[in-house]
């Protein structure tokens, strides 16, 4: 062995190299570890606040994670932001569905406006009908009110036979009631006219290039 050769000294050297690399490799750890980190944004207590994780109080009112630039790398919606979302997709589901039978049902805007006319035409007949029982019951209260007055005027007021003023009171209330389900087919008839326009207005929109991707 040469006698330059120092065994002690070759052992320091390896040793130091040893710790160099050891040290390189966890300040790149370090480096890549910070580097990494995400910082989470949230609100607590009406105030946004950031921390190193989101509290389970917070979980429901969503999130957002960030580097340690501030850039925002996810945004996690809230509960309600969900809710919302997913009520909107029901929407766009329903209305493509919508769509869709709208065009399968009328091929031509004619037969569109054609079932709407023949939709109102058998409301504005019913209403009708019930227009003329209305009259007829009003008839009859007049011819009623007559006969009673006759009979009162020779037995006294309130002296008519009694079956005539439950016959009155049977009217006035058939009266009534056919009043109601005139309104209610009034309302109807306008339901059904406003459900055809925007039918209408979609259909020609959707005939036009424009609306729901199926």
């Amino acid at each position: 062995m040469p006698d330059y050769f120092d065994g002690n000294s070759v052992y320091r050297k390896t040793s130091i190299r040893r710790a160099l690399l050891v040290s390189s490799i966890l300040v790149c750890v370090f480096v890549m570890s910070t580097a990494n980190a995400q910082v989470f944004r949230y609100k607590q207590d009406g105030s946004v606040t950031y921390g190193d994780y989101v509290p389970t109080s917070g979980l429901d009112a969503g999130h957002s994670v960030l580097n340690n630039q501030g850039v925002v790398l996810k945004q996690v919606k809230s509960r309600e932001e969900h809710r919302e979302a997913r009520r909107k997709e029901q929407e766009a589901k329903v209305l493509r569905l919508r769509d869709k039978t709208l065009l399968r049902t009328f091929t031509e805007e004619e037969d569109l406006t054609r079932t709407r006319d023949d939709r109102l035409g058998l409301v504005d007949g019913h209403i009708a009908r019930l227009g003329d029982r209305v009259r007829i019951a009003k008839e009859n209260l007049v011819s009623m009110d007559q006969r009673i007055r006759e009979a009162e005027s020779s037995k006294g007021i309130g002296k008519a036979p009694s079956d005539f003023y439950a016959e009155k009171t049977r009217l006035k209330n058939k009266i009534a009631n056919t009043w109601v389900l005139i309104d209610s087919k009034a309302a109807e008839r306008k339901k059904i006219a406003t459900k055809f326009e925007a039918d209408l207005v979609r259909y020609r929109r959707l005939k036009n290039g424009g609306g729901s991707n199926f």
